[in-house]
């Protein structure tokens, strides 16, 4: 099996690569990992990077370096794959669970926001926003549609479909040119209506997830709020809890 790498980001892109071996079964759960050298000369990067796509691995509780022994993979965070307790995209989360990810762009309008989105977002009632609507695949089946609200006088540019980016994350340092630096999550569970059914291929009363998020900036300010509906047939959330430490 052929485990190349893309070129951007690369230490994401080798990381990928490692998963997809860890997946075929190449690197086996709960064996220990080659060593960096060995990766590097595997996929054909420099150690350095290696180094980075493992400790974003660890970040993901994928595996765990011990000093002096080597890097393990942890068996049962592995099998975590949809990890809704990170920051990063669900373009990028669908990758991670090995689904082959693709958009389906629905279309950027100009609305004016509810009582509900503009509380969420700290702006009156009826403030002007452009919706950003997209469904995202995995392998081929509708897996989660986004609907993102932006308020309009946060732009600093109208966006066009055909350039943007994968995630909100990117949207909001090139369109608004802040960083979202964290997300609060509502997560409801609701019943199919029929638009819903026909973008996600659901039949009639069928349970999915409802997230409610609402992104913000380093200032602890509001800046996007995101409605996100989940097809649990494709796939699944897991969140790890982990002890306080004091």
């Amino acid at each position: 099996m052929d485990f190349s790498v893309s070129k951007v980001p690369l230490y994401i892109s080798v990381k990928n690569a490692i998963l997809k071996a860890i997946q075929s079964g190449e690197f086996k759960c709960n064996n220990q990992l080659p060593t960096e050298k060995i990766l590097s000369e595997k996929f054909k990067v420099s150690r350095s990077t290696i180094r980075s796509a493992l400790q974003s691995l660890e970040d993901d509780n994928v595996n765990k370096k011990q000093q002096g022994v080597g890097t393990f993979l942890t068996h049962e965070n592995f099998l975590l794959k949809m990890r809704i307790d990170k920051v990063k995209g669900f373009y990028q989360l669908l990758r991670d669970t090995g689904h082959e990810p693709s958009i389906r762009e629905e279309g950027i309008f100009r609305e004016l926001v509810d009582n509900k989105i503009s509380q969420r977002l700290n702006v009156p009632d009826e403030t002007e926003a452009l919706v950003i609507k997209r469904t995202l695949l995995g392998d081929g089946q509708a897996a989660i549609h986004l609907r993102e609200y932006i308020p309009i006088d946060a732009l600093t540019r109208m966006p066009k479909v055909n350039e943007l980016p994968e995630s909100i994350f990117e949207i909001s340092e090139q369109f608004l040119s802040q960083r979202i630096e964290y997300s609060i999550s509502e997560i409801i569970p609701t019943i199919v209506d029929k638009s819903m059914m026909k973008t996600l291929n659901l039949p009639k009363n069928f349970s999915i997830l409802r997230l409610e998020e609402t992104h913000f900036n380093q200032k602890n300010e509001p800046i996007i709020f995101s409605e996100v509906f989940v097809n649990d047939r494709v796939i699944r959330f897991n969140v790890i809890r982990t002890r306080e430490r004091f």
